[in-house]
């Protein structure tokens, strides 16, 4: 019964269960010729529904921290960082021209910086002044025939005035000091500028309107206050309350007048006596303004020489001295 083993080959559980079926006699006769033992197989058990169990709890990820936007300079047209990697190795033209500038060329530049400080004090008190610049333009082109006469001198008395008063508050809110500010920064002071000049008028006027009408001359703060400077730097409206004068008038403190000759504050004091107490002490608060700018400028020319010299030395040890060197070695710089 070879054809039996051979054909146990095929599939097995199909085979099994067709013995299962036969005739028990039939089944032992086949056992006894068989050499394949016949295991009768259990019943499969029934497939049972999966137990769903319950999806695990999702792990929570680790929160995405937001990657720093690459600096770009103030050049680049995209601040939000858009062609960083294109500015990497970008250098500003003013600091190349710098290291290829030299010593006497670097003192040149402060000086003209001071300079151009100090003249667009005047450019930026006339642009504050436009209101009296025009109405004497007006009172020239189309004035009355008495004013023509008089050479429009109450408009030009007000224009003169603006000029002179706005280039005090300037220098008193520290226009002069030639620190790295942005225009913004300096529009900001020049705004702030007209705005105290704006305040110290609308009080002239009243105390005039009071003389006028017999009434008790109001005394107001002055217009340079701490209080009223913060509040024009913060873009707040300006306090204008009554006060005694006396109580706001400060003194130049005595730092301020550190290295000046007394003669010299002699004289100063003598001449803001002529002065009303509020031009007084605007007078007093543009000159430390001043002076500060100066000092600062002083300092900085002092850092331009310490550095021309220590160049000058360092050539001197290479053997590379020049004739300038030397000429200014005799004079003991």
């Amino acid at each position: 019964m070879g054809w039996w083993g051979s054909s146990s080959n095929g599939d097995g559980s199909s085979q099994n269960d067709a013995i299962g079926k036969l005739d028990p006699s039939l089944r032992e006769f086949l056992d006894k010729e068989s050499t394949v033992e016949y295991t009768p197989k259990p019943p499969s058990p029934t497939p049972k529904e999966p137990i769903l169990s319950a999806p695990p709890d999702p792990i929570p990820s680790p929160p995405k921290t937001e990657e720093s936007k690459p600096k770009v300079p103030r050049e680049s047209l995209f601040p939000d960082g858009r062609y960083a990697h294109l500015w990497k190795n970008y250098e500003p033209l003013s600091s190349i021209e710098a290291r290829g500038k030299s010593d006497q060329e670097r003192l040149s530049d402060v000086v003209e910086a001071y300079n151009d400080r100090r003249a667009s004090v005047g450019r930026v008190a006339s642009e504050n002044c436009a209101l009296e610049v025009l109405a004497v333009q007006d009172c020239y082109k189309s004035g009355s025939y008495m004013k023509k006469m008089m050479l429009c001198r109450d408009e030009n008395r007000a224009q003169n005035r603006c000029l002179e008063m706005q280039a005090k508050f300037l220098k008193a809110l520290g226009y002069l000091n030639m620190n790295n500010r942005s225009p913004a920064d300096d529009e900001k002071i020049q705004m702030h500028a007209d705005k105290l000049y704006r305040q110290m008028l609308q009080q002239e006027k009243m105390i005039e309107q009071a003389k006028k009408e017999g009434l008790p001359v109001p005394e107001f703060q002055s217009v340079i206050s701490k209080e009223n400077l913060s509040a024009a730097m913060k873009g707040n409206p300006l306090e204008s309350k009554e006060i005694f004068l006396e109580s706001s008038g400060a003194d130049v403190p005595e730092d301020t007048w550190k290295g000046v000759p007394a003669k010299t504050r002699k004289n100063y004091e003598k001449s803001i006596e002529k002065l009303s107490p509020i031009e007084r002490e605007i007078e007093k608060k543009a000159l430390e303004g001043e002076i500060a700018a100066t000092r600062a400028y002083s300092k900085n020319v002092e850092g331009a020489f310490v550095e021309e010299r220590i160049h000058r030395l360092k050539r001197k040890e290479e053997g590379k001295a020049t004739i300038g060197d030397t000429i200014k070695t005799w004079w003991g710089w």
